[in-house]
C-alpha cells in the first residue's frame, strides 16, 4: 500500500481559501501532493498555501476569478511555469451567490 498515493502530483484547486477547497487542498499535500491554491480570496489562499508548505510540500498562490476565462488561462500558465505540468484539476470555486435553488434564474445555471 502506497502511503502518499499523490507524491509529486501537481494539484490545482480552486476555491482553496476556505471550505471544502481548503480541505481538499490540505489533504492533498497530506497524500504527497505540491498544490495550487486559488481563489480570489488572495489571503485566504495564501493561509492555505503557507498550511500546505508547512506538511513539507511546494505550494503556490494564486488570486483569481474562474468567471474570467483570462485569469483562468493565466492559472494555468503560473503552474505550468512552477511545475511544468497539471496532474489534477478540482473546481470548488463556489461562483452561484446563495439562492434558494428554485430561485436561481436559468441563466445562472447556463453560464
Amino acid at each position: 500500500m502506497n502511503p502518499q498515493p499523490l507524491k509529486d502530483k501537481i494539484a490545482i484547486v480552486t476555491g482553496a481559501a476556505s471550505g471544502i477547497g481548503k480541505g481538499i487542498a490540505i489533504r492533498f499535500a497530506q497524500e504527497g501532493a505540491h498544490v495550487a491554491c486559488c481563489d480570489l480570496n488572495e489571503e485566504g489562499a495564501q493561509a492555505t498555501a503557507r498550511e500546505i508548505e508547512g506538511l513539507g510540500r511546494e505550494s503556490l498562490s494564486i488570486r483569481i476569478d474562474v468567471t474570467k476565462s483570462d485569469e483562468v488561462a493565466g492559472m494555468a500558465r503560473k503552474v505550468f511555469e512552477k511545475w511544468g505540468r497539471i496532474d489534477i484539476l478540482v473546481n470548488s470555486a463556489g461562483i452561484i451567490r446563495a439562492h434558494f435553488i428554485t430561485e436561481v434564474p436559468e441563466e445562472t445555471w447556463d453560464a
